[in-house]
């Protein structure tokens, strides 16, 4: 109730209370079927999934999703609220490198573009690339055979520097990555110690489904 001051009568005002459209539809999700597939169509069990938000004028930017695992058959289910996503997919326990890291891009690899509105959406189909191989090894000092404070694996493609990835090995100086199957340098610096580079800076090319394991031994400067 107000009071108008110009005919001193009270007079009843009515407020409405708009809710933006973005916002209700926000508070709306979607549910997303699909499967992981190899280059041959096989299905891979226990990939993880995840659907990046990629901005939109009409949709505007969906949130975060958390990744997810594939059943056995290399089925997914993702709930979304609506939005624009890509659909990713990662297996490195099952040979396939990370697509994630620029050293690993593979462009067999499909990853597809959804459109997340009010219908729930079926048949999603994510293509991994190629197999690679796990390559695993030591860093450790020389003389000792112990790991170092602060050492990092790296592992560089020759051909394009800014193709490159920092691993941190564990307390025992062990280290494990899924790598593509291509020639890669790999070395190892600690503070304190000369860089450690496998083979003398000669590339390691890994076969499809190979499990190498190597060391790399570092000197005190």
């Amino acid at each position: 109730m107000a009071f108008n001051k110009l005919t001193g009568r009270k007079i009843s005002a009515i407020i409405f209370c708009f809710v933006p459209l973005a916002i209700i539809a926000a508070q709306k999700t979607v549910v997303v079927r699909g499967q992981v597939v190899a280059l041959d169509r096989s299905e891979i069990p226990n990939a993880q999934v995840a659907a990046l938000p990629v901005p939109s004028t009409a949709l505007g930017v969906a949130g975060h999703s958390s990744w997810t695992s594939t059943d056995s058959h290399g089925q997914f289910r993702l709930v979304l609220p609506p939005g624009r996503y890509v659909i990713r997919a990662k297996a490195e326990q099952a040979g396939y490198p990370n697509p994630d890291a620029l050293l690993s891009a593979d462009p067999s690899a499909l990853f597809p573009t959804i459109s997340v509105q009010q219908s729930d959406i079926s048949d999603v189909v994510v293509t991994l690339g190629k197999k690679g191989a796990v390559l695993e090894g030591y860093a450790y000092d020389e003389q000792s055979k112990t790991a170092i404070e602060g050492t990092k694996v790296t592992l560089l493609d020759p051909h394009n520097p800014l193709a490159i990835v920092e691993l941190t090995p564990d307390k025992s100086g062990h280290f494990q990555f899924t790598v593509p199957s291509k020639p890669i340098l790999v070395s190892a610096s600690a503070p304190g110690y000369e860089t450690a580079r496998f083979a003398n800076g000669e590339p390691l090319t890994l076969s499809s489904g190979e499990h190498r394991t190597i060391s790399l031994l570092l000197h005190h400067r």
